[in-house]
């Protein structure tokens, strides 16, 4: 490696660790690994929470990277996705900063792919738990169909499939990767389309070809879609291709 990374994406560092993506959750839902994100450029109310109430200190600007409270961080990996105004601070860990209301923004969302591990809080975490054992189990992960998107989704690959996508239709693969990743995969058609400023009102007008319905995305038949990924949890829906 030319450079050594300030921080890891989640799937990095699953891999990583050879920890499977629910351990891997648990840990940051019970306070055990500290999830991050980068904050872009606003105005922040900085203080502490005191017996349930935020007791301000100062009013600044803040850019740069912050983490997340846990309850959060549960909501997006059951959602996929979710819209924040309240963050934990990197360097004053007593800190909490709050999106200032004067003046007024609107809340940050935040995807499940934007949540980052930074080196810091992943060294913390190892010195803490025998992460070394696990790195000498075989993953298991050869026989995973492999998927990768770009930053846009407009350029999607599924093992040896490629695909290149509209505005629409990278929007709905978009939500569908993030839903891919949470406790609930799948994603109701209306939801999906509500999302894109589309005219269509059906899937499968947005998707014409048959190729994406064979390789990409599968139906319950019963209005749901999910990308044809394995399940990270159990469920009792029936797939079906898409049609």
């Amino acid at each position: 490696m030319l450079f050594e990374k300030k921080y890891l994406r989640l799937q990095d560092i699953k891999r990583n660790w050879g920890i499977t993506q629910e351990d891997l959750y648990y840990a940051i839902e019970n306070g055990l690994l500290r999830a991050s994100i980068w904050l872009p450029l606003r105005w922040m109310e900085i203080g502490k929470y005191k017996e349930t109430r935020f007791q301000y200190e100062r009013h600044e600007h803040v850019e740069g990277f912050v983490s997340l409270r846990q309850q959060d961080c549960h909501t997006i990996f059951s959602q996929g996705c979710t819209q924040l105004r309240i963050f934990r601070s990197i360097d004053e860990h007593e800190n909490i900063l709050r999106l200032a209301y004067e003046p007024p923004q609107p809340d940050i969302a935040v995807r499940i792919n934007d949540l980052i591990i930074l080196k810091e809080h992943k060294e913390h975490f190892e010195s803490k738990f025998d992460i070394k054992e696990l790195q000498n189990i075989k993953k298991g992960n050869e026989d995973h169909p492999q998927f990768e998107a770009s930053n846009d989704y407009r350029h999607v690959i599924l093992d040896e499939h490629e695909f290149h996508f509209g505005d629409v239709q990278a929007r709905i693969v978009s939500q569908l990767h993030d839903a891919a990743l949470s406790r609930n995969p799948w994603v109701h058609g209306k939801t999906l389309i509500a999302g894109t400023n589309s005219r269509s009102s059906r899937m499968r007008d947005i998707f014409k070809k048959k190729e994406i319905w064979n390789h990409l995305i599968v139906s319950n038949q019963r209005g749901s879609y999910r990308l044809n990924l394995p399940l990270y949890y159990e469920d009792n829906e029936h797939v079906h291709v898409a049609k």
